[in-house]
């Protein structure tokens, strides 16, 4: 039994026949967002950025790797001359495989005890030990140049979706959503303290694409199913924009899983198990970033949307209309049912009186046949009783007269 619900389940929300209430439970989900975004703000806060070398500047020690070493050694060996090691990985693969230390901005003696300590750990010598020195001016430069782009990208996407769906709100929508997946994954990477790399920069601006795609996708579902609805009485915007997100469903999330197994292959198996440290960066901003996509699309962007629609005086007053006449719909079909379970021995009045609305209680509102008839006969009854008492010295059909007493009869 519980194999074939299963199955039902699935098939309806391969079909889009699911009924998840995303709009109706929207303040469940606000709720839910913004403790995830208070949480990420303090974090960003009080903990702050793990900031790579080409942002704060440091310097940067790459050697081949040798059998019989290991990336923990040649980062120990490293921290024994007083140098504090910022990040610590294995790069490239085969032959070509290598070690990456960077340190803070070291002095000349600094940056020789280093060399040398590195190439003793790792075997092999210091001619093989390359040292490249990173100035923080490039990464202000590239901190800029990233918050250009999300300025211009931003101004774009509020310019693409006012123009596709000929509406402000749902560009305020969609730029409202972005800034979430924005703070959102920014506070992760606070929180797991990873380092930040103009890698990171390019997948925080690569995420914002797979969001608004996500995005557009149900908006435009939206669009079709509210188009004109200001003109009828059957739906709200909000129940014709819930059924869109539950028909882009499935849509959504075959979307989202397919660009998230390989970006976790990156993250889980290539950063976490193979240790290829070069990755984590990319690989963690891309996965947080799209998962915070898809849901952002479904549980806020359109609820959002729904929202902005509601200030509007017109869909206020058109949700107002809808559910006015169904109320009144449900109240006639309610006095209808009970019209039709008042008994057929009951009078005519009474059941024109509960269809009509006037009766409330159909028990109350009709009376007994034989009631009826017992209250029809009591005049006639009491009609007869009065006939059958006569005054006193009175004969039926005398016409009036009276006998007088002791009279004598004429002959």
């Amino acid at each position: 039994m519980a194999t074939r619900t299963q199955a039902g389940g699935f098939r309806k929300l391969y079909r889009g026949e699911t009924r998840v209430d995303f709009i109706g439970q929207r303040k469940k989900w606000y709720l839910v967002s913004a403790v995830i975004i208070l949480i990420c703000l303090l974090s960003i806060i009080f903990r702050g950025f793990n900031w790579g070398i080409d942002f704060k500047g440091g310097d940067q020690f790459q050697i081949p790797v040798k059998p019989g070493t290991t990336l923990s050694q040649v980062q120990s060996a490293v921290e024994g001359t007083g140098v504090t090691v910022s990040s610590a990985q294995t790069a490239g693969a085969g032959k070509a495989q290598s070690y990456v230390i960077k340190t803070q901005k070291l002095t000349d003696p600094q940056r020789n005890a280093a060399e040398a300590a590195l190439a003793k750990a790792a075997n092999v010598d210091e001619s093989q030990v390359n040292n490249n020195e990173v100035s923080s001016s490039w990464g202000s430069e590239v901190t800029n140049k990233a918050i250009i782009a999300l300025i211009v990208f931003l101004a774009a996407v509020s310019l693409f979706m006012g123009f596709r769906f000929r509406d402000a709100k749902a560009s305020g929508a969609a730029v409202l959503a972005l800034f979430h997946d924005l703070v959102l994954t920014a506070g992760v990477y606070s929180l797991v303290h990873f380092e930040v790399t103009p890698g990171t920069v390019v997948g925080l601006l690569t995420i914002l694409g797979y969001s608004l795609y996500d995005t557009v996708v149900v908006f435009d579902k939206v669009d079709e199913n509210t188009r004109g609805i200001l003109g009828t009485s059957r739906h709200t915007f909000g129940e014709a924009a819930n059924l869109a997100v539950n028909q882009t469903l499935m849509r959504s999330i075959n979307t989202s899983l397919i660009g998230l197994l390989p970006v976790a292959g990156l993250l889980f198996i290539g950063a976490g198990i193979l240790g290829v440290g070069t990755l984590e960066d990319l690989a963690l901003v891309l996965f947080v970033g799209m998962l915070t996509g898809a849901y952002s699309s479904l549980f806020l962007a359109t609820p959002w949307l729904v929202d902005f629609k509601l200030f509007d005086l017109r869909y206020r007053n058109h949700t107002n209309r809808v559910l006015n006449k169904r109320a009144a719909d449900a109240r006639a079909a309610a006095n209808k049912a009970a019209a039709a379970a008042v008994p057929s021995g009951r009078s005519k009045g009474a059941k024109a009186a509960a269809e009509s609305g006037d009766v409330t209680d159909t028990e109350d509102a009709s009376v007994p046949a034989d009631a009826a008839l017992a209250t029809a006969a009591a005049p006639r009854t009491a009609t007869k009783a009065a006939a059958g008492k006569r005054p006193a010295g009175t004969r039926p059909g005398g016409g009036g007269r009276s006998n007088r007493a002791g009279g004598k009869r004429r002959h």
